[in-house]
């Protein structure tokens, strides 16, 4: 079954807390892909396949967004 891009959005959403934290998470990997330079930019031609890019990997729970709430509570991630 092949899932557009809103409907991805909406359950990736549900997954990580809500669009407020997911757009974060979005950004966030986006920039650190872009800080990085071509040399560490995945395959990918334009921003569009980045988006979809980042959110497989929001997906697959290979990136997470700790929040300062749970970071104050373990002071390790401080």
């Amino acid at each position: 079954m092949v899932r557009s891009q809103e409907q991805k959005v909406e359950e990736l959403s549900k997954q990580v807390g809500g669009r407020f934290v997911l757009t974060a998470l979005i950004q966030k990997r986006m920039r650190e892909y872009h800080l990085g330079g071509r040399t560490f930019m995945p395959d990918v031609r334009n921003l569009n396949e980045l988006f979809e890019l980042v959110l497989e990997e929001i997906e697959q729970g290979q990136i997470t967004l700790e929040l300062p709430e749970r970071a104050e509570a373990n002071p390790l991630l401080q």
